[in-house]
């Protein structure tokens, strides 16, 4: 099975699992003279059985990150930990853009309070445009590196 397989079957397993729940909680308590619509037992048997196969599924997946190379001296995993702090720091700049344009401002009206912008929009937006850059790069390299790794 190749990493990228693994990674679609996990979120599946995960979909599966929240259904479950859900089946489970509406099975739980039911009217007096109705039969619930699933038997939570059964439920519970297969909900265990998700988990185990989603447990044993992350731990397969860690083991390929951690020994799978993504380039020279850099693992997968160190790899997926860039990427996701590129993510942080994008989403950061988003903000930064927002609260310097004034969205969801607060209990005061625009004319009763005057503000003004402090931050360099353009100096903002462009780090943030190149770092948005960057995570792609880096997360299509994930992806096609994850369609050429087998599952450990």
């Amino acid at each position: 099975m190749l990493l990228a397989e693994s990674l679609l079957r996990k979120a599946v397993l995960k979909k599966e699992l929240e259904a479950l729940e859900q089946r489970m909680s509406e099975s739980a308590r039911i009217p007096q003279d109705e039969e619930p619509a699933d038997d939570y037992l059964v439920l519970l048997r297969e909900y265990s059985e998700k988990e185990n196969e989603l447990r044993e599924m992350n731990l397969r997946i860690l083991a390929t990150n951690n020994n799978a190379v993504f380039r020279e001296g850099e693992t997968i995993s160190q790899a997926i930990i860039r990427r996701d702090s590129l993510k942080r720091v994008v989403s950061m700049y988003n903000k930064l853009l927002s609260a310097a344009i004034g969205s969801g401002r607060g209990m005061f009206a625009s004319r009763d309070i005057k503000y003004r912008r402090i931050v360099n929009m353009d100096k903002v937006r462009s780090e943030m445009d190149k770092t948005a850059i960057q995570y792609r790069d880096l997360d299509t390299k994930l992806q096609q590196l994850n369609w050429n790794t087998e599952l450990l």
